[in-house]
């Protein structure tokens, strides 16, 4: 049998003339190969380039007498697409092949075949060569007079019919007579099998970047039956700067992978599940001075050996994910234990149709984007969520994404000024029917809650502060009166200097006190990770709201995002989300602005589901969502931002847009959310619609549309998009309180709510229930 072969790894399709003038080298690439394959990566011995070529004729200058300026090189691309040489470490990977040869005999017309040099397994060309890349091959020239007329190359390749290398080979024992169809025949031991390359990424965006670096050699039923145990070690280094605030999550790591055959690029999926398992993680700033040890896999614990099937790869997959994130690996060792003695650990039945549970992430993702496009001003593009790019990311088989946890229950808290203190009462007669006890804690039945604006504060009183409802009334009722007791001149001043009508110092000395009182620090870290209650706010950076982002301010560190925003004080968190504009001025933390999460995310229950998706897992099961409005009406159409109606009601458009914004993505949040979630799962309270109903208020409390129109008007058809707004601008209106109370305890004793609450409280467990897990079992 032949040992090796020949091979046109790629040929010119024209002709390729260079000229320089002047002293700067002219290069010009002729042609490249066709994407390098896992064949030359294993099998090629001998790279050289072939050229009809010549220059313009003798030089006689004594400067360039005997010495060539006309010559080819070969050079390294990423890919097909490239247009510029890859590098490494600065340097670009390029090397020179040959010279036009130039003595007395030459002229111009003297083309010459060209043979170049001859480039082995111990160029550097081998070492950095990696399957995806391309040869590509240059034509230059350098000084002014010297040409290069290229007329035909081609660029030939040397193969042996075995692979050379390990992981390709298990042994330096298997014959080089036998072809890798029939080759793999091991003896019981340990082989450690190596890659032929470095391997660098770079991630620079959210998606997760990755790629194949080495794989074992195709495993034939034999094989598979006695691996017993597997394990990667890397000698790797963390390069770049991540984000701040990224806290203890790391996002350089590697896989163990299972490929269809040692050719693919994608791991196989079982269930629509991704065979992937996490190796180890490249901790920050590791400089590569130590080997790194990967998790031992072995056959009695681990699936991966279960799910292989004959003519499989296990892969080893390195992975980075977010901006700033990087790995450099040098080398690495994969080392398999083949042995006759082996347990296998059965495959389990699937609990989950994990095809169902894409395609819901998918639906999810496409109702945020629509959504968070409608919380923009129109023109404007849409506003984004780091978070929802996560939903379409691979399902691992490492990971059970909370499948077998109990249900969850979550809260979501609208903003909306004073108005919060409706939502207080819904929850507190939901809890009475609960628990049967005045003192009982929300965060003792709630897994996680969300609040924005207002919601924002009820949510850190209730989560953080671990208040009971009596508890949280009280501080809030406290907070209204201070925060929103300016009058009508001292308003004025504040919004002549700041933009706000009332002071963003009262606000946070306020939240401070608060704080102080029930965690003996006023500046207390909104990080909690100990509370089973899981707690985040919205809030917008004021630097980006022509293209918004929601921020998520935590009390955890959510293992699915780069930055948890949990490293604010908790008087910041609650600051940020409160910052809502011409109400109080924006916040800096950091190096950013904040402003009330209002602006687009009112009803924070679409980030919610979200979130507790990301932070839970996929395939945790929901239990009940409670979403609770703060009697914004959500049946008003308003007129359009800008018109005269609302300009005249306003003081700014921008002001008029927040307004509009605030109702109606509130409600649109809430009916997308209830046409995702099941109907016995969702429960929404929201007074804003009894509101609606003017004989019923005026029944239940008399003096409310007076003190909002006059005494002398309140008679008038009250629900007119513009008197509507009069109603919704009230927001720092803190006498309306005690009416607010009033209805929504109405509005809780009256069908359907009343039934509804009594359904929610049946969907909550005992108070002496224990607890649920906080966080995904991996």
């Amino acid at each position: 049998m032949s040992k090796s072969s020949g091979k046109i790894l790629a040929q010119s399709s024209a002709p390729c003339l260079v000229e320089a003038n002047s002293d700067d080298t002219v290069s010009h690439l002729w042609f490249k190969t066709e994407p390098i394959d896992r064949k030359f990566c294993y099998r090629a011995v001998q790279v050289q380039l072939e050229t009809l070529s010549g220059d313009q004729g003798l030089d006689t200058s004594e400067l360039n007498k005997s010495l060539s300026y006309s010559w080819f090189e070969l050079a390294i691309y990423k890919d097909a697409k490239a247009t510029e040489p890859s590098k490494k470490n600065d340097k670009p990977l390029v090397w020179r092949s040959h010279g036009n040869r130039t003595d007395p005999l030459d002229d111009r017309k003297a083309d010459t075949l060209h043979f170049g040099k001859i480039f082995d397994r111990r160029h550097d060309l081998f070492d950095y060569i990696e399957v995806g890349n391309v040869i590509g091959v240059h034509v230059c020239a350098k000084y002014s007079g010297w040409l290069n007329d290229a007329q035909n190359g081609r660029l030939l390749c040397k193969f042996v019919n075995y692979d050379l290398f390990s992981p390709s080979s298990w042994s330096i024992g298997d014959s080089v007579e036998t072809s890798s169809e029939n080759a793999g025949k091991v003896e019981d031991g340990v082989y450690t099998l190596t890659p032929t390359t470095e391997c660098d990424l770079t991630s620079e965006s959210n998606e997760q970047t990755d790629k194949i670096w080495f794989t074992t050699p195709a495993l034939d039923a034999e094989t598979i039956s006695k691996l017993q145990d597997i394990q990667l070690f890397t000698v790797v280094r963390h390069v770049g700067q991540p984000q701040e605030g990224t806290g203890d999550n790391i996002w350089s790591w590697f896989d163990l992978v299972i490929l269809e055959n040692p050719d693919s690029t994608t791991p196989v999926k079982n269930n629509e599940q991704a065979l992937v398992w996490r190796s180890h993680n490249v901790p920050v700033g590791h400089q590569g001075k130590e080997e790194l040890f990967g998790r031992l896999f072995t056959s009695k614990v681990d699936d991966i050996f279960s799910n292989l099937k004959p003519g499989n790869a296990i892969g080893v997959r390195p992975s980075t994910r977010f901006v700033g994130w990087e790995l450099h690996a040098s080398s690495a060792r994969l080392v398999v234990r083949v042995s006759k003695e082996v347990t296998r650990k059965p495959l389990p039945k699937p609990k989950v149709k994990w095809g169902k549970i894409i395609a819901s992430n998918a639906d999810l993702e496409k109702l945020l984007k629509d959504y968070l496009g409608k919380a923009t001003p129109q023109g404007e593009p849409g506003a984004q969520s780091v978070e929802t790019s996560l939903l379409n990311q691979e399902l691992r088989a490492d990971r059970t994404y909370g499948q077998n946890d109990p249900p969850l229950r979550l809260l979501s808290l609208d903003g909306g000024g004073v108005r919060g203190i409706s939502s207080l009462y819904v929850l507190k007669d939901i809890m009475r029917q609960v628990a049967g006890d005045e003192n009982a804690k929300p965060c003792d039945y709630f897994d996680m809650m969300a609040g924005t604006s207002t919601g924002g504060l009820i949510a850190i009183m209730l989560g953080r502060l671990r208040m009971t409802i009596d508890q949280c009334i009280a501080a809030y009722t406290d907070l209204a009166k201070k925060i929103f007791s300016a009058g009508v001149l001292e308003k004025v001043d504040n919004a002549a200097d700041t933009g706000a009508r009332y002071s963003g110092e009262v606000l946070a000395a306020a939240i401070k006190s608060v704080v102080g009182q029930y965690t003996q620090n006023p500046d207390a870290p909104m990080r909690d990770d100990k509370n089973d209650c899981k707690v985040f706010v919205t809030t917008c950076r004021a630097d980006n709201l022509n293209n918004s982002i929601a921020t998520h301010m935590r009390t955890y560190t959510n293992k699915s995002v780069d930055k948890s925003f949990a490293d604010f004080k908790i008087w910041e968190a609650a600051r940020a989300t409160s910052a809502a504009p011409t109400y109080f001025p924006r916040i800096k933390l950091g190096d950013f602005e904040y402003i009330d999460g209002g602006v687009g995310f009112n009803n924070p229950v679409l980030l919610l589901l979200l979130e507790s998706r990301l932070q839970f897992g996929f395939a945790r099961p929901l239990g009940c969502l409670v979403t609770i409005g703060t009697g914004m009406n959500p049946n008003i159409a308003l007129p359009e931002t800008g018109s005269n109606v609302l300009t005249n009601a306003a003081s700014a458009v921008g002001t008029v847009f927040a307004l509009v914004n605030l109702i109606t993505s509130s409600e649109h949040a809430n009916q997308i959310a209830q046409g995702f979630v099941d109907s016995e799962q969702y429960f929404r309270f929201n007074l804003g619609k009894k509101i609606l109903e003017r004989r019923w208020v005026e029944k239940v409390s008399p003096g409310f549309f007076g003190s909002i129109f006059g005494e002398k008007d309140k008679y008038v058809e009250h629900y007119t998009p513009e008197n509507w707004l009069k109603i919704a601008k009230a927001l720092d209106d803190y006498g309306q309180m005690d009416d607010l109370v009033r209805m929504t305890k109405v509005y809780m004793d009256t069908e359907p709510e009343k039934g509804q609450a009594t359904k929610v409280a049946s969907k909550l467990p005992p108070k002496t229930s224990q607890r649920l897990p906080s966080t995904v079992k991996a």
